[in-house]
């Protein structure tokens, strides 16, 4: 009989414990937590309409949907690649394991005062789903993060990754405009296309300008009223070019005096596009690089005045660019390709 008074107080003791580490944090790593929220991932990553991105400095980027593709802050195309890896975080993203009791303190605050918060829609004025992004975890394979949803945030974070994949997340979330545009210098159909005009500075005789009259392309010289006589079909194969020239990348390492005397210095070639709706005109000013490597001539072994591989970009007068000539000789032909002279 004292056996079963033991047996009995015993059982309500364990299930006092139980209790109490169901309905509180415990102290180890795999407690479970009253409030806690850890359905971070979004299967059907295709219902995505907006993603709002802002870091601990207030800066902050708008990436919507908009039929078949992503806009950067309501006005240029998002670079692809970028909303591939966003879909596949958004999609893949799993728990690796709750915050150590000894960190949790640590983890909190540091979210609380230098997360980057990400607002996912999915077709409602309200985030179906908000990250609070931390830093990365010792080991670099895991991320802080913090869960909102319903206008509820989670209340412990957790540490999370992506399967298969090394490296934290944070990265990810970058909130730098110009990062996420799409590297598009021209992509223009060929019927689009209204006018070319490429403008060599150091030969201004090679310089034309191409115009678009009815769908027929006719190539003239700069300021002359008379088309030149050229291959009709060499000329459109040569607009058609214009479907796909890209920058490399965007320049973040110059400083802004730097680039303000480039931009200040004679241009090398000037090439504007315009299309025939008027509204999609798009204008690159190239620049000489300076031979930052010393490329030497393999003939020769002479250093070269210049660097040969790539060029600056200005872009639109907004965007200071990488351009490559690999690119850029597509396009940068001079007059005498097309009259033969």
């Amino acid at each position: 009989m004292k056996n079963n008074k033991i047996l009995i107080i015993l059982l309500i003791v364990l299930a006092a414990v139980a209790i109490y580490f169901f309905t509180n944090k415990t102290s180890g790593t795999l407690g479970i937590t009253k409030g806690e929220k850890s359905d971070f991932a979004i299967k059907d990553t295709a219902s995505i309409d907006k993603i709002f991105i802002v870091d601990a400095k207030g800066q902050s980027v708008t990436l919507t949907k908009s039929e078949d593709k992503w806009l950067v802050d309501g006005k240029y195309i998002a670079r692809p690649d970028n909303i591939r890896l966003l879909m596949k975080t958004f999609s893949r993203i799993d728990v690796r394991s709750p915050v150590p009791k000894s960190a949790f303190n640590n983890v909190v605050s540091q979210i609380a005062t230098g997360a980057t918060k990400v607002e996912i829609y999915q077709g409602g004025s309200k985030p179906s789903k908000i990250y609070y992004v931390g830093g990365a975890t010792l080991d670099h394979q895991g991320t802080y993060m913090i869960l909102e949803t319903d206008g509820v945030k989670s209340s412990v974070p957790f540490i999370m990754y992506i399967p298969g994949n090394y490296g934290y997340l944070t990265v990810r979330f970058f909130t730098e405009s110009a990062q996420w545009r799409d590297a598009i210098v021209f992509k223009y159909k060929t019927e689009e296309i209204q006018s070319i005009a490429v403008n060599y500075h150091e030969t201004p005789e090679e310089s034309f300008f191409i115009e678009n009259k009815d769908g027929q392309f006719s190539l003239f010289e700069t300021g002359r009223v008379a088309p030149l006589k050229v291959n009709p079909e060499q000329l459109k194969e040569y607009v058609e070019r214009y479907q796909k020239i890209y920058y490399e990348m965007i320049d973040i390492e110059s400083e802004q005096a730097k680039i303000d005397s480039t931009i200040a210095s004679p241009p090398f070639i000037t090439i504007e596009v315009k299309d025939v709706s008027g509204k999609n005109n798009n204008k690159i000013v190239l620049y000489h690089m300076p031979n930052f490597r010393q490329l030497a001539d393999p003939k020769d072994l002479s250093v070269f005045e210049f660097d040969v591989d790539r060029m600056y970009g200005y872009l639109n007068n907004e965007l200071f660019t990488y351009v490559q000539f690999a690119t850029f000789d597509n396009i940068t032909l001079p007059k005498k390709y097309f009259t033969g002279k």
